[in-house]
């Protein structure tokens, strides 16, 4: 629904914006994608705390719990980037014609994409 709201109703004056709100909303179907196959479950017990899953893809597949892990930190970068955007409207605006630069969506793409590796490594 946000993302037909995003292509439908958002404004040309919304520029590159509309672009990080739809990387939200696209994550998110994937992120719920990774919790109906892994059904994670979280485990507390005195002071430690752990994520389990309960899959039959865990026979199959052992890295699973990594990948979703991996998974939920995504939405911690993409809210840096947001912040960083917002930030910069308002004391820099000039700065925010970065984020119509090729390299540095780039730079974006790949620091959110090394993030999601490291975590799965």
């Amino acid at each position: 629904l946000l993302l037909f709201a995003i292509r439908r109703y958002s404004r040309p004056s919304l520029g590159t914006y509309k672009y990080l709100l739809a990387s939200f909303a696209t994550f998110d179907i994937c992120l719920s994608i990774v919790h109906a196959v892994t059904r994670p479950s979280v485990v507390i017990m005195d002071r430690m705390y752990g994520v389990v899953t309960d899959t039959h893809l865990e026979d199959r597949v052992s890295p699973n719990i990594e990948y979703n892990t991996a998974c939920v930190t995504v939405p911690f970068c993409l809210m840096i980037i947001h912040f960083l955007f917002r930030f910069w409207s308002v004391p820099f605006p000039h700065l925010i014609s970065l984020f119509s630069n090729k390299r540095f969506i780039a730079f974006l793409v790949i620091a959110t994409a090394g993030e999601f590796v490291i975590w799965s490594v």
